[in-house]
């Protein structure tokens, strides 16, 4: 059991990292969770439409997520190295990277909006509704890619706090002005789906200007290095594109084939896509688990291998495997028993009601497995083995989950609970693949001396 429990240093320093970015994707996620509301309260068309825009939104935030892991597998290898010059460079590349990949979705949304609509539903009004959220949301891509670069560059250094503050005042922002737009208030006109995106856009520009005056202090580590944008470190951005290939190519085909399995859901019952919302929305809350314990396997797997202390990265990473499967069994508890109370929240049909208690309960009982299997992830990635993770990751969700999911939704008439059952239950079967690839002992390597 000694290998499986730190000490009361260990778990000290654990949750100062991880309890600061909980608290910042707690608020985040709570406060979606309420938009969710706000927007369903506007009809099931309305939250069906804004589901289907998102769709997009994820593929775009899953691009962002590889390219900045990618980052912070450098930052926080280089940051246990003590080179902090190179850990501004990476930073650099990383914001450059995510804009660019930010002005090619907003080109792609404005040139086929339509075309990238009809992907995920033929519904004409759901259509028509997600067009009218798009023409706005469109605004929020490039401001949250350059807010996205500097928090996880801060978070991959230790820096965790100042984030939480940040996404307090953006959520404020969101909420209120959800409020007073979607519902029309203070002599303004409801807008319903499009004041929700207004709102949305306008807090992400506010979180980017904030972040961006953060690098101008340069008093948290980093600066806004102007000329260091021009000049990139060509040695540095090889090095971090052999990282970042597979790593962004595993997000993306992640997202691409989480959109795939919603649309042979929906498959099943298009009526239901309020239910799956509703489920995404609340998970995202429960996940803020995984989320801060995600970047205390990446800062503290990442600072040890990058110091050359291979032993004790290992040491460290099962206990932290073992910290997050003992909290995901509480929250599954806790999420299992309060799933009719958050259905009532809905104003939906009472058939889409009890869909929700029914998926959340599916889902909260498969949470330790996928935690698990995400703890697992980060170790794998902290060492720089993406290639693991893009087999045991998006490789996996392609041949098991979509074949399948596919399959089954086109060749039988089966009800989406069951397939909702069978297709998450699958996690189950990755987590040996996970467990095998963690043995392997491939991310046990300093990748500081490599690219030195």
């Amino acid at each position: 059991m000694k290998r499986f429990i730190g000490t009361k240093q260990f778990y000290f320093i654990t949750l100062s990292i991880a309890l600061p970015i909980m608290a910042q994707q707690f608020v985040t996620s709570f406060v979606n969770l309420i938009d969710n509301i706000m927007i369903g309260s506007v009809g099931s068309i309305a939250l069906t439409s804004v589901t289907v825009s998102n769709r997009i939104y994820l593929i775009f935030n899953s691009t962002l997520f590889g390219m900045c892991g990618a980052a912070g597998i450098f930052i926080a290898q280089y940051h246990g190295a003590k080179n902090h010059v190179n850990c501004q460079k990476i930073l650099n590349i990383n914001i450059v990277c995510s804009m660019t990949s930010a002005l090619l979705f907003m080109l792609a949304i404005l040139l086929f909006p339509s075309q990238l609509i009809r992907i995920f539903s033929n519904n004409p009004v759901v259509i028509e509704e997600s067009l009218r959220y798009l023409k706005y949301i469109l605004f929020a891509y490039l401001p949250y890619a350059i807010s996205y670069s500097i928090m996880m560059a801060l978070r991959s250094v230790g820096i965790n706090k100042i984030q939480l503050g940040i996404g307090i005042l953006s959520v404020c922002i969101n909420t209120t002005l959800n409020y007073i737009l979607i519902f029309g208030h203070f002599g303004l006109p409801a807008l319903g789906i499009q004041g929700a995106a207004i709102a949305t856009s306008i807090a992400r520009i506010v979180e980017m200007i904030v972040y961006l005056f953060l690098l101008f202090q340069h008093k948290h580590y980093f600066k806004l290095d102007i000329k260091g944008i021009f000049h990139l470190d060509l040695k540095l951005i090889a090095s971090m594109i052999k990282k970042a290939i597979p790593l962004t190519a595993n997000e993306i085909l992640f997202s691409v084939a989480l959109a795939t399995i919603f649309l042979s859901y929906t498959r099943c019952d298009e009526t239901l896509i309020p239910a799956l919302s509703v489920v995404d929305t609340v998970m995202q809350v429960a996940y803020i688990l995984f989320s801060g314990l995600s970047s205390a396997v990446s800062i503290l797997i990442g600072n040890k291998l990058g110091a050359d202390e291979l032993l004790e990265a290992k040491d460290n990473s099962i206990k932290l495997i073992a910290f997050g499967v003992m909290i995901a069994v509480m929250v599954t508890g806790v999420l299992f028993v309060s799933a009719p109370l958050i259905a009532n929240f809905y104003n939906v049909e009472d058939f889409v009601k009890e869909t929700i208690v029914i998926l959340l309960r599916i889902k909260s009982f498969l949470l330790p497995v996928y935690v698990y299997n995400v703890c697992i992830f980060f170790v794998l990635r902290a060492g720089g083995d993406t290639l693991s993770t893009l087999i045991m990751d998006s490789g996996f969700l392609w041949c098991f989950n979509v074949f399948i999911s596919t399959v089954l939704s086109i060749k039988f008439d089966i009800p989406l609970v069951y397939l909702y059952a069978f297709i998450e239950s699958l996690d189950v079967l990755k987590l040996f693949i996970a467990t095998y690839f963690y043995k392997k002992g491939k991310w046990l390597k300093n990748i500081t001396q490599v690219t030195a």
